[in-house]
């Protein structure tokens, strides 16, 4: 029997995002990316059914599916705004498409309908339409434990979703496939924590939950009472660097022996887990004093049997923004990447990223064509 296609198999060339996604900031701006300044609505005084209907959403499907990904609102970092150069340019590999991918399913579920909907909504690049978000991105919490050079967020804000809020996103979950949370840092807040814990996705056992952390707050305990449930909490850790001195550099204030008994933990579980699914992903932001450092992350990740992605910095950061400044010669940095796709190619986890490493590389202002 054929196995069904994963999500992104589907894509055309046009992004999918504004039939497929949409985010809720800690300010309840509503867009359809991280990606995207264009405001659709604001949840403390719209529906998300009429914003995802609206004016502002209908004209930046028109947009995109255009291919005018500036008018849009896209920012600059956004890959397809990014490999625009030609009308022939290569597309963004999946992992930069969508955050993440899975297997299309094929049941007569309300997800499996939705999906189906949405992607003929997409292919056919209608402006109105019934399909819902496929991933529901929402950032409930703004306050954040650490001082990122690379984040520009208010750390010491207080601002959390409201019940409210959270009561109106939750409908979506009969229909989405990814529910992510992120921040700041999510686990900074007990009263989000135990949202998470008490979070019932038995009417979509299919739904993803992913949350985005620094790993910083995550006890034995908290991540036991995530993980030991039926639908088990999927965890997306950001860890820079493998040794003390780099990651203490870049995540100011955290304790780096602490994040790494996170990771630990959690591979730990993943191991044990009698249904093999996966619960950890081991995410690595790459810059120029990350970079030597990429190797030494995947044999690590390979010895815990976590997979491991790869992100490029995104921002204006001369000093580290290797995909924006010529701080690395492109082909050498190029090369590099290809030898440490081959690399991981022999290990036991999946390593992802490193395309995207090399598709931003080669949107670079100094990078030349090979002949």
């Amino acid at each position: 029997m054929k196995k069904p296609p994963n999500f992104s198999e589907l894509l055309d060339s046009h992004c999918v995002h504004p039939w497929a996604y949409v985010l809720i900031n800690a300010v309840g701006k509503v867009t359809c990316c991280t990606q995207n300044r264009t405001r659709l609505g604001n949840i403390h005084e719209d529906s998300l059914e009429d914003m995802w209907n609206s004016e502002a959403a209908q004209s930046v499907r028109k947009l995109i599916g255009e291919n005018n990904y500036m008018a849009a609102g896209c920012a600059p970092e956004c890959p397809f705004l990014r490999g625009a150069k030609s009308e022939d340019a290569v597309q963004p590999p999946a992992k930069e498409r969508i955050n993440l991918d899975f297997t299309i399913p094929v049941d007569s579920s309300a997800l499996a309908k939705n999906i189906e909907t949405v992607i003929s909504e997409y292919k056919n690049k209608q402006l109105q339409v019934s399909g819902l978000p496929i991933y529901v991105d929402s950032q409930p919490i703004l306050r954040c434990n650490s001082d990122c050079f690379m984040c520009n967020q208010e750390h010491l804000s207080n601002l959390e979703h409201s019940d409210d809020v959270l009561n109106k996103i939750e409908p979506l979950k009969a229909t989405a496939k990814v529910f992510r949370w992120q921040g700041g840092e999510i686990f900074s807040s007990k009263r989000f924590f135990n949202y998470l814990e008490k979070f019932d996705s038995s009417i979509n056992p299919d739904l993803i939950k992913y949350v985005i952390t620094n790993g910083s707050l995550l006890t034995k305990e908290r991540i036991k009472a995530l993980t030991n449930v039926e639908n088990p909490v999927y965890f997306l850790v950001s860890i820079d660097g493998v040794t003390k001195q780099t990651f203490e550099k870049i995540r100011v204030g955290l304790n780096y022996e602490r994040v790494m008994e996170c990771l630990f933990t959690l591979a730990e579980i993943q191991a044990k887990s009698e249904t093999n699914r996966i619960l950890v992903c081991w995410n690595y932001v790459v810059m120029s004093c990350t970079l030597d450092e990429m190797y030494d992350a995947i044999d690590l990740a390979s010895n815990l049997k976590v997979d491991l992605n790869f992100a490029a910095l995104q921002g204006e950061f001369p000093e580290e923004n290797i995909f924006l400044y010529p701080l690395f010669d492109p082909a050498t940095l190029i090369s590099k990447f290809t030898e440490m796709q081959a690399y991981s190619d022999t290990k036991n986890i999946a390593v992802s990223g490193l395309d995207g490493l090399i598709y931003r590389i080669k949107q670079r202002n100094d990078y030349q064509i090979p002949n």
